[in-house]
């Protein structure tokens, strides 16, 4: 699985960048200066899948869980930028995995100035929890994203790198019936990571189904690079863009969002940066986020891009997204320290 949710991958093919409205651009572009749309936060790095279109494997730095009271530090720190939304998508991982999850949760949905969380999962390990524990994943999250390889168990097997097809079909049929007794429940995203193309055409009929019910159904067939990580494979056929960025303007990640690994570490990239380095702009244990945020190594970051020194990893890059996209419609009613609509949610952030 990757952070955060499709914007890896499947916004190459959704939205690109275009003239759209340039008052709108600008008024983004001036407020995110200020803070980010959402905090993404990595408790966990550790995963229980191998997806052949993710950089977890590749992955030198150490696996761990974050500390509650570096949790508590964060969730303070963004509370004094304003707070907003907040996404428990790890930049690699499964937060599923995190042994303090539910505890996390009760402490995010008591502060009054976090607003909405979400969260991507491959739902493997939601056999873990007990149903009350589902339903109250449900009750606090508002949007739960599971990523899952198609719907055969040769194809997940293929994409995911495991063979657990039965128990993620089984997890999300229980969200589905957990939440007809859950009062406004988590909005639910199966994001479907195939390596055909005509997965929607073969599948309709269980698609629509899942539509239906108040599913939100996104597909992909071709994956980002991870800067030159993951590569196409005909074998397994894995298709990879590998067109390098087109670097005329700011990249939009780093303008929308901060990600902070397990260990503290806070990155401008919690898309493509998975080892939390080449992208580092400090540590959340020396320094607030909105020192962070408003710091030199982030200036120095975003300025790259326009001057043309551009780090290698983003250079590689093939996620990058021009600023230019918060011209585009799903950014239109987009306001910081408020919740993320759903247009954003699905097109953009997923999880």
């Amino acid at each position: 699985m990757q952070a955060p949710g499709k914007t890896l991958t499947d916004i190459l093919g959704v939205v690109r960048p275009g003239r759209g409205d340039e008052a709108q651009r600008r008024r983004l572009q001036t407020l995110t200066r200020e803070a980010p749309l959402i905090l993404q936060i990595e408790t966990t790095n550790v995963c229980n899948a191998a997806c052949i279109f993710c950089a977890y494997s590749a992955m030198q730095r150490p696996k761990g869980v974050m500390s509650m009271a570096l949790f508590d530090k964060l969730v303070n720190d963004y509370a004094g930028m304003g707070g907003g939304p907040v996404s428990l998508t790890p930049v690699v991982g499964d937060a599923l995995l995190d042994p303090h999850l539910l505890e996390r949760l009760r402490l995010l949905s008591a502060h009054p100035l976090v607003n909405q969380i979400t969260m991507t999962t491959n739902a493997i390990a939601l056999d873990r929890y007990a149903d009350d524990e589902v339903r109250f994943l449900l009750e606090s999250l508002d949007g739960i994203q599971v990523s899952i390889g198609g719907l055969d168990a040769e194809t997940y097997k293929t994409l995911y790198g495991v063979d657990r097809f039965p128990q993620v079909k089984a997890a999300m049929e229980r969200l589905l019936t957990l939440k007809d007794g859950v009062e406004s429940g988590a909005n639910l995203t199966f994001a479907f990571r195939t390596n055909d193309w005509t997965f929607e055409l073969r599948f309709k009929r269980q698609l629509d189904e899942y539509r239906r019910r108040g599913v939100f159904v996104s597909h992909i067939w071709t994956y980002a690079n991870y800067s030159g990580v993951i590569k196409s494979d005909s074998r397994m056929n894995l298709q990879v863009n590998e067109t390098e960025a087109k670097t005329t303007t700011t990249c939009v990640y780093p303008c929308v969002h901060m990600a902070v690994c397990w260990d503290g570490r806070v990155t401008a990239c919690g898309c493509a940066d998975f080892e939390g380095k080449s992208l580092w702009v400090g540590q959340a244990q020396e320094n607030s986020l909105a020192e962070l945020w408003h710091g030199e190594k982030r200036s120095r970051i975003l300025e790259s891009f326009t001057s043309g020194r551009l780090t290698p990893i983003c250079r590689q890059c093939t996620a990058y997204q021009a600023d230019t996209l918060f011209a585009q419609p799903l950014f239109r009613d987009v306001i910081p320290r408020q919740p993320l609509t759903l247009e954003y949610l699905h097109n953009f952030w997923g999880g």
